[in-house]
């Protein structure tokens, strides 16, 4: 299978989906229609009018429909794309100046649309960073479908492969991802692309092998090209030996049997070698992925996102829509615990129906509990959905952002005055709904064994806690390297956290990314983590870690990581000690 005359070359990226793939390039390309401007006749102004009214409403509906196969084959998180995109196509600024420009200009839909995107596409392009990025691809997109629709070409993707391949693009557009043949496409590698990528949060989703952020693999490759692609390692090997074929052959086999092994597992309880039971929970954003959370071996919901009811539509839920959702979560987990966080809005999640102006500093401003205690109508009508649930399941409330006692006992109070409400229409509910918060600011790691007093529970949001501890912006690529998660600091607040609940008997658990880390799990478990929420995926691996250590294991870990200085040096020993002890696991077939 490989080439005889180029030579084998190793290139590296930023893994993104795990899996290894072998098989022949297939070079995919953004195809953007070509656009030529067409004068038109002052009559024709009226109906060119009118055809552009149409390509909306055909593309909104097409997008719609890709957001609903996006929700039923890939979830939440890739939902959320094509929402962007709807509000892309929403915006009454945009569509007013394409009128007024078809109007005054008297050139085509198709240009005028083309042009209008392309003058913003080219702004955003400038701008540094991953989001930006993201945003212009989203631009690019939904510019391409409402092209086609305009020139009655309907919805088709162009450029999909007929048979099986490796996919190597510059990058992939959301609907070009969406519509990829999983029983076709074996791996992806494209040129540019972080962790939170389209590209990578589709291919995780769809379970694709994929390497994202390899600078110009696209310009190295041809059509029918050998490769070996290692989404465990974001190691690619273009023109491979047979060596090479063989060695690669053997570790997908690896790979596979630890899949297997973990499909037996996964029923099994996440208890350590010498006893010690670690509950292993879900984070989700609609009731259905609690589905996944109990499919992948999870029992509980650690993590219900409800701001996701309010990103996904243009008018603020009502309480019985909230309801719906909520007893629906607790209804698919019983009797396992579902633990719903109140929305957690502002920073960079917006909703329509609530005035949250610009910030200079959005992440440090108006969000989260504080968006709740001042919008009390919507925070009351949340918290008595949450309440009415709880008579039905078994379900606990969270409050997001919390730095203090303050936000705490105002939460609380709001909390009562939804219980009174209830009490006065005769409605049932749990009267001890358990009240936790989300530890995720460095105040309230520090107030933890006074904050225990007032709670039954705490969550630690660790992508928060980082980004306050460390002061980086976890979204600014300039400064992306100062965000570590195992920044001593960072460790030390987690484990002062814990020692807080165990004193006060006060459960705690880990809702952030840090939870599904292969690599952190010994050191949360051995601090004394009884409980770790994480993407439902990842719960198999992390019960693997669990079940092959001893507790006393673990804490020696746990102890010899908190005396060393940089983060560097954690890192490094606990892949070592990982390496050591799991040479099975997929994030060590390099």
């Amino acid at each position: 299978m490989g080439s005889t005359d180029r030579k084998e070359q190793i290139m590296r990226g930023i893994p993104a989906s795990p899996g290894i793939a072998i098989g022949l390039v297939h070079r995919m390309v953004f195809d953007e229609p070509d656009v030529m401007p067409r004068k038109l006749a002052p009559s024709e102004v009226p109906q060119e009018l009118g055809r552009f009214d149409k390509a909306l409403d055909q593309t909104r509906a097409a997008i719609e429909r890709s957001r609903e196969r996006a929700l039923d084959v890939a979830g939440v998180a890739v939902g959320k794309i094509f929402d962007a995109h709807l509000l892309i196509l929403a915006d009454e600024v945009f569509h007013d100046q394409v009128r007024a420009r078809i109007t005054r200009e008297q050139f085509d839909a198709e240009y005028i649309i083309y042009d209008s995107f392309g003058q913003m596409i080219e702004v955003i392009s400038k701008s540094a960073g991953e989001i930006f990025r993201e945003r212009a691809m989203d631009l690019r997109d939904v510019r391409t479908r409402l092209l086609r629709f305009l020139r009655g070409e309907g919805d088709f993707i162009p450029d999909h492969p007929t048979h099986e391949v490796i996919l190597v693009a510059e990058d992939l557009s959301p609907t070009q991802a969406l519509n990829l043949d999983r029983e076709l496409v074996h791996g992806i590698a494209t040129d540019i692309g972080g962790l939170t990528s389209h590209t990578a949060i589709l291919a995780r989703s769809l379970d694709i092998p994929t390497i994202v952020g390899m600078g110009d693999i696209s310009g190295k490759v041809q059509d029918g090209d050998s490769i070996i692609l290692n989404g465990n390692s974001g190691k690619v090997i273009l023109n491979p030996t047979e060596a090479s074929f063989v060695e690669y052959k053997e570790k997908r086999e690896r790979f596979r049997s630890f899949q297997r092994y973990l499909e037996d597992i996964k029923n099994q309880p996440a208890m350590t070698l010498d006893g010690r039971e670690i509950q292993l929970w879900g984070n989700i954003e609609l009731p259905r992925e609690a589905e996944s959370v109990l499919s992948h071996g999870g029992t509980g919901v650690g993590l219900f996102r409800s701001e996701f009811l309010f990103l996904t539509r243009e008018t603020t839920p009502t309480e019985d829509e909230q309801f719906g959702m909520y007893d629906r979560a607790a209804e698919i987990m019983a009797p396992n615990p579902v633990v719903i966080r109140t929305f957690d809005l502002g920073g960079d999640k917006y909703h329509a129906g609530i005035n949250i102006h610009n910030e200079k500093n959005p992440f440090l401003g108006y969000r989260a509990i504080r968006v709740s205690l001042s919008r009390r109508d919507l925070f009351r009508s949340q918290l008595r959905a949450i309440l009415r649930a709880s008579a039905r399941g078994n379900v606990r409330v969270m409050f997001p952002f919390v730095s203090g006692f303050e936000e705490l006992r105002e939460a609380k109070a709001v909390l009562e005055e939804a219980k009174h409400e209830l009490n006065q229409r005769k409605i049932a509910f749990d009267p001890n709904l358990p009240v936790g918060i989300m530890v995720e600011i460095p105040s309230a790691a520090i107030m933890a064994d006074r904050l225990a007093e007032e709670c039954a529970f705490f969550s630690i949001g660790t992508n928060d806690l980082i980004q306050y501890t460390t002061a980086t912006d976890r979204a600014n690529e300039q400064v992306a390297s100062y965000y570590r998660s195992y920044h001593p600091a960072v460790l030390r607040m987690i484990d002062m956290t814990i020692k807080a609940g165990d004193k006060k008997g006060v459960h705690v658990g880990i809702c952030g990314e840090l939870g599904g880390s292969p690599a952190a799990t010994p050191l949360l478990v051995g601090m004394g983590m009884t409980e770790i929420s994480m993407t439902s995926a990842m719960i198999p691996e992390i019960k693997k870690i669990i079940r092959s250590l001893t507790y006393e294991e673990c804490v020696r870990m746990a102890r010899k990581a908190l005396r060393m200085d940089t983060s560097q040096e954690i890192m490094t020993y606990m892949q070592r000690e990982l390496k050591k002890r799991f040479a099975d696991l997929p994030i060590w077939f390099s």
